[in-house]
């Protein structure tokens, strides 16, 4: 687990460090999903790599799709097992 401080500038913006854009492909105009629990704000991309496991190892980097309801769902589900666990 990796954490960073970044300020809140004019108008509510916050630069994502280079590290993670580059570690998650991210690029102008993609969409972050942001989730509130109680005073825990969690960022994660709306879009994954094709292969997420050998993207995480750096071994692909612009293949990428985007999620789909069934694939939030499924994830959505698992974070709450392993929260649970």
């Amino acid at each position: 687990m990796y954490t960073y401080k970044v300020k809140v500038l004019s108008g509510y913006r916050i630069t994502i460090p280079k590290e993670v854009r580059e570690r998650w492909s991210l690029e102008i105009g993609d969409e972050i999903e942001i989730t509130v629990e109680g005073s825990k704000l969690t960022l994660r991309p709306v879009k994954l790599m094709r292969d997420p496991v050998l993207g995480m190892l750096g071994i692909i980097g612009e293949k990428e799709i985007e999620l789909k309801e069934p694939e939030k769902a499924v994830i959505a589900e698992l974070e709450e097992k392993l929260r649970r666990s």
